[in-house]
């Protein structure tokens, strides 16, 4: 079982993959990778989720993210984030970009899709002993290929579990808000008892958290898995990491775009988010 979970994780891994993509800042002739996005297309609308201390109000009009035929493409559209700053002091850490209409173009027949609504559980109910996977580039990861305006990411897959109700009251965190999952930075890979340290999770922020709820539920091979949650904080010293809910993101949509699919989230958005930054470049 141990090894037909291990490729499993994988084929859900690889999947979650192609829709994640590495946020940059340009350095010509090259980038300098800053962390990771979610890609979400509603109908013919384009969007990229990620933490709000990269898509912050101050840096949000620098980045850039892959687009097709091996070209980057501009965040133009409009920015709607809880940092000012890449130093704002708030938990609530999210951003969110909706591409103006003119950039999904760049998008067509590139090397990443996009996740669509069916893909995202807003309101979810943490499983405990669920399987969730993490999937993403963090920064420690993303070489510069030698001599070449190119990077060479190498993903971290990582199959993880939540943390007991108790743990977030022990470390302050609103079960409303957060997803804690754990961390081991020594692990057994499986089949084997010989344990190896596990990948550097620094510059993981913005990555997903996707939940596994049944791993005979398969579409061509691989589980069917779902968006719940942003990657925000790496609290390795206390043997987890913290995700904020998708519904923060969601209810975004919801209230400041023409049209949402999702439902509403149950906690209180208004009085729980109160200073959101608004910004658009066309």
């Amino acid at each position: 079982m141990d090894k037909k979970l291990n490729i499993l994780t994988q084929n859900v891994a690889n999947t979650a993959l192609q829709v994640t993509p590495i946020i940059s800042i340009p350095n010509p002739p090259s980038a300098i990778p800053m962390g990771c996005g979610i890609f979400l297309k509603i109908n013919e609308d384009r969007y990229l989720i990620s933490a709000g201390h990269l898509l912050n109000l101050k840096d949000w009009p620098n980045l850039m993210v892959p687009g097709a035929d091996k070209k980057m493409v501009w965040l133009n559209g409009t920015v709607i984030t809880s940092y000012k700053d890449s130093e704002t002091d708030n938990p609530i850490d999210f951003g969110l970009l909706k591409f103006s209409t003119r950039q999904n173009k760049h998008f067509i027949n590139g090397s990443f899709g996009f996740c669509n609504p069916s893909n995202i559980i807003v309101n979810h109910k943490v499983q405990q002993g669920g399987y969730y996977v993490i999937a993403g580039y963090p920064i420690s990861g993303v070489k510069k290929t030698s001599g070449k305006a190119e990077f060479n990411p190498i993903p971290v897959k990582f199959l993880t579990y939540p943390l007991s109700e108790n743990k977030y009251e022990k470390y302050r965190f609103n079960p409303d808000h957060f997803i804690l999952v754990k961390y081991q930075r020594k692990v057994a890979p499986f089949g084997s008892k010989k344990k190896q340290i596990t990948k550097e999770l620094r510059g993981i922020s913005g990555s997903g958290l996707w939940y596994v709820p049944d791993w005979n539920d398969r579409k061509k091979g691989v589980p069917k898995f779902y968006l719940v949650g942003i990657m925000v904080e790496n609290y390795k010293d206390k043997g987890f990491v913290a995700a904020l809910r998708i519904d923060f993101a969601t209810e975004v949509i919801k209230q400041f775009f023409i049209y949402s699919p999702f439902e509403h989230t149950k906690f209180d958005f208004v009085d729980k988010v109160k200073n959101l930054y608004v910004s658009e470049i066309k």
